[in-house]
């Protein structure tokens, strides 16, 4: 299938839509991300503004929709603190995308973090289920619940939904750069310490690209805020392999 990846971020849901062998192309907002994202799987991502998207556009276009929208605005964690960066995420982009996305005629995927406000927009324009990251993998490395909303097929799993399983890493955040021994709100608080991107990105089912390290051009802070950039993008993605399982369970493009 030809599959666009809405809020591609770092392009993690997209890889694993690729490794399940669809055709797939990012739009993302965020120059930062768009980078990295250029640099992951067959590196197809446009510096896009999703919300000037049109359902037309999208039905010509792709046979399936994977949208991830920002989350700042209902997750129970906020970890990120205030959206910063009103240009690539004002408003509320998850009751835009379930809008944009109503009518689609295809697999649509709207992936969101489990909390009160993101299940009452769910609720109110179709039907969602609760996934975590421990069902798609045979040995789970990570506790991560997620609703995934829209018409799609059931994925394969190697076991049943639970909220959380005890022995298993806690969810990554997109705030793993400030983890630390004594941390209560962050996967750091599982190992004892804080994380490096190399394991944040192994939670998550993937490698660092070599080039992610490189300052891109244009980039006015320092390495340290880089490195940070890179902690946020891997916080914030799909789990590469919870992607994959929901695209076998379509015939490759």
């Amino acid at each position: 299938m030809r599959i666009a990846v809405l809020f591609d971020g770092a392009g993690l849901a997209r890889l694993g839509l690729e490794q399940a062998g669809h055709w797939c192309m990012g739009f993302e907002m965020d120059p930062w991300k768009h980078h990295l994202s250029k640099q992951v799987g067959a590196g197809r991502c446009l510096l896009a503004d999703v919300r000037e998207l049109t359902p037309e556009y999208l039905a010509e276009n792709f046979d399936a929709v994977w949208a991830s929208p920002p989350c700042q605005e209902h997750s129970v964690a906020r970890t990120q603190g205030a959206v910063k960066k009103p240009d690539f995420g004002q408003g509320d982009l998850l009751a835009l995308t379930v809008e944009l996305l109503g009518a689609f005629p295809g697999p649509v995927w709207v992936e969101n973090v489990d909390a009160p406000g993101v299940r009452e927009i769910m609720s109110a324009t179709g039907q969602y289920d609760k996934w975590n990251a421990h069902q798609f993998l045979p040995e789970p490395v990570q506790n991560r619940t997620r609703l995934i909303w829209g018409r799609h097929r059931t994925p394969h799993t190697f076991r049943g939904y639970r909220p959380y399983v005890p022995g298993i890493c806690p969810c990554i955040t997109a705030t793993e750069d400030r983890g630390c021994a004594s941390d209560r709100r962050r996967a750091s608080r599982f190992y004892g310490r804080k994380l490096t991107p190399e394991e944040c990105a192994y939670h998550q089912g993937f490698q660092i690209p070599e080039g992610w390290w490189d300052l891109p051009p244009g980039w006015r802070g320092t390495k340290v805020q880089w490195r940070n950039q890179i902690y946020e993008a891997i916080g914030n993605g799909v789990p590469v392999y919870m992607a994959k399982a929901f695209g076998e369970a379509y015939e490759a493009a």
